[in-house]
């Protein structure tokens, strides 16, 4: 596992009109150096990248492709932007004229007029953004090599969760989970099986379509919640050493931060966007400055639902890249400076990185394929024609095959892992080419033949009046009202619910029970075309601001249902339509498990009983065997204690016997001190006696 900084790039953009000035604030010197200054305010910092206003995309883009490059390798990557609203961050990540090319409505839902969209948007893109160029740049970078990718949309609106692909009207709040095969996930988020970048770009003008927007004082369409495109890669065959690659790839947009407007009476939805927004980026920026200080601090990454989904991608095992988005105005000099402390605290977080790597013999792994199998073959056969008794004779084969596969669970070897991915992405291209979904909300590839114009409305009064309509009851896969006691397959098995048409699996009116073919269907498309053929601008109403774009031409065909799964702690999402003889087979299992439950329980509670025993045994002789070397070490330390005594006591002995020699040594010597100092009196004395005697001789002469 590798460790590296957190890299941070900022992107000045080019005074626009809104501005209402020419003055500027911040200046870009040679070594990737920002500096604001104005006569209030001075700062200076340094970062890995700095775009000036008239940087491209592509030099945007080229600054993060090597990060890009390394999902496929199996490296995560979180790419997101930040900054103040309406200082590019959409512009970033999207691309030019975005909102022009796919125009949100004014409204926080406006339900998607047709089942067609611009399915090439570079060709209408001024300079596409990051999330175009890297999506272009993966699938052809994976055209001659085995890869599945799964791609989701979601948004966080006002601190709620929200499939931006199957809920456009914010019906369900998703919630976050966290487990060992998933780790942080969206539970019930839509994740749909892309075969091309023309499907991921699809899914992308869907989801942006459905994203709340609102206009501000700084930008005319402002994006009022976080979004995050996501992007699963995962390999279909293992390498030499037997194991599969994947990674996920992360690409966030926030929304920007403001202030409140004094000066403009807001609207009450808009000031309770601005708090959660603002509290969101808050919180950010909290764990931001927390994972700088390099201390061992409380970390809030759940005090938000942005900082908890971001949770892997701010220091565990992703390789992350901010774009930080500032105005070069001075009148957001305030604004800028905030940003550029932001980033400045991003760059000192360490982010640790390693490869995310599954064997191809991993039990949870063969257990997700096996269930996903099961299901979508559970799907292909209840769709395909035929009576009870083969679709009975299905069932069993695929219940005995189920068998046969949890008995090899345990000896799979890698080749046969392989051999399940495998089958497991033939089937889902299967479902897509026979128009089948796991869920009511169905998404259409754009048609192909025919040209009309995006923005246009069809209007359902030009079809030919219904013939066939039977209001309230069921149909039978002709499009005919089935009798009360039909034995007809389908109300028996139950794979579609009453007054939904069997072919097309929505409700009618359709072409298969209001009597018109496809035929009629495109001759009033190519009518209505062609009534608006000659209308060269379109305006669509935003607010106050009105957005004039080109009519963008969609290719018309029969429409083609893309393939979608969902995360779910129990792996796959279950099909509600399973035939009753599924439901006996399960219920069987389930008996058979909750009896094995028990057994286990009981054989787990004498187990424990056992251990217990023993863990007292273990315990009783672990205390004799402490109290022996306790006494063993007591008498060790007796010995010592008895030791040290004799020689302390040797040690007196030799010292007084020393001192008693010393003593005597010292007597004799006074004693012989004595002596001498007496012989040398007498010496004296006789010196003394013969000197008198001379003397008085002397005198007497």
């Amino acid at each position: 596992m590798e460790s590296e900084h957190l890299k941070v790039a900022i992107r000045i953009r080019p005074l626009l009109n809104i501005d209402n000035t020419r003055d500027i604030a911040v200046y870009v010197s040679e070594q990737n150096e920002v500096k604001v200054l104005d006569g209030d305010h001075y700062l200076t910092s340094n970062y890995d990248m700095v775009f000036q206003p008239e940087s491209s995309q592509e030099q945007v883009f080229t600054f993060i492709e090597p990060a890009l490059i390394k999902t496929l390798k199996g490296f995560n990557c979180t790419v997101f932007a930040y900054g103040q609203t309406g200082s590019g961050k959409t512009h970033t990540m999207f691309g030019g004229n975005w909102e022009e090319n796919n125009p949100a409505p004014q409204v926080y839902y406006k339900d998607t007029q047709g089942k067609k969209t611009e399915i090439n948007i570079l060709k209408s893109l001024q300079g596409p953004g990051i999330i175009p160029n890297s999506i272009t740049k993966l699938f052809a970078d994976t055209q001659t090599k085995q890869f599945t990718f799964y791609c989701s949309f979601i948004q966080i609106y006002n601190e709620h969760l929200y499939d931006l692909l199957h809920d456009p009207r914010r019906d369900k709040s998703l919630r976050i989970r966290e487990n060992k095969l998933y780790g942080i996930f969206v539970e019930g988020l839509a994740e749909f099986v892309t075969e091309s970048a023309e499907d991921c770009f699809l899914l992308l003008a869907k989801g942006d379509k459905n994203r709340a927007v609102r206009q501000t004082r700084f930008n005319h369409h402002s994006s009022r919640s976080h979004t995050i495109f996501q992007m699963l890669v995962e390999t279909d065959k293992a390498n030499r050493r037997g194991v599969m690659k994947k990674a996920k790839l992360n690409f966030c947009d926030l929304a920007g931060s403001e202030k409140y407007d004094k000066e403009n009476s807001m609207a009450m939805e808009h000031v309770k966007e601005l708090k959660e927004i603002n509290k969101s980026l808050s919180v950010l920026g909290k764990v931001i400055h927390a994972l700088g200080s390099g201390n061992n601090s409380h970390i809030p990454y759940r005090d938000s639902k942005l900082t908890r989904l971001l949770q892997d991608s701010l220091g565990v095992n992703t390789r992350t890249i901010l774009i930080a988005t500032i105005s070069p105005a001075a009148v957001y000099a305030e604004e800028t400076i905030s940003t550029l402390k932001f980033a400045d605290r991003a760059k000192q977080i360490m982010v640790k990185i390693k490869k995310n790597e599954v064997s191809a013999t991993n039990d949870q792994l063969i257990t997700k394929l096996q269930r996903e199998i099961q299901h979508l073959k559970t799907l292909l056969n209840l769709n395909r024609k035929g009576g009870l008794q083969e679709l009975e004779q299905k069932i069993w084969v695929l219940t005995e095959e189920n068998q046969k596969l949890k008995h090899m669970k345990g000896t799979f070897t890698i080749q046969e892992v392989e051999r399940l991915k495998e089958e497991n992405k033939k089937l889902r291209l299967e479902l897509q080419q026979a128009g089948i979904t796991t869920n009511n909300e169905d998404l259409f590839i754009p048609p192909r033949e025919e040209m009309t114009p995006k923005s246009t409305k069809i209007n359902s009064g030009s079809l030919p009046e219904s013939r066939n309509y039977s209001k309230g009851k069921p149909l039978d896969e002709d499009g005919n009202t089935l009798k009360p006691n039909s034995g007809s397959n389908i109300s028996k098995s139950g794979p579609f619910v009453s007054r939904m048409c069997p072919k097309c699996k929505i409700y009618p009116p359709c072409i298969h029970t209001s009597g018109y073919t496809t035929n009629d269907v495109s001759k009033s498309l190519n009518s209505a075309y062609s009534s608006l053929k000659n209308n060269k601008i379109i305006s669509r109403s935003i607010g106050s601001a009105i957005y004039q774009t080109e009519p963008h031409i969609s290719k018309l065909e029969e429409p083609i249902k893309m393939n979608v799964r969902y995360k779910m702690t129990n792996y796959v999402l279950e099909n509600d339509s399973t035939s009753a003889q599924l439901k006996e087979d399960e219920a069987r299992k389930k008996e058979l498990q909750n009896i094995r439950a028990r057994l286990n329980k009981i054989t787990e509670l004498e187990n424990y009983r056992k251990e217990q025993f023993r863990k007292e045994i273990r315990e009783l002789e672990e205390n004799k065997k402490k109290e022996d070397e306790e006494s063993r070490r007591k008498i060790t330390e007796d010995a010592k204690k008895k030791k040290k005594l004799e020689e302390k006591k040797r040690q007196v002995e030799e010292f007084r016997i020393a001192k008693k020699i010393n003593d005597e040594l010292e007597q004799l010597k006074a004693v012989e001190a004595k002596r001498e100092a007496d012989i040398k009196r007498k010496r004296d004395n006789e010196q003394k006696k013969i000197k008198l005697i001379e003397y008085y001789n002397k005198k007497k002469e």
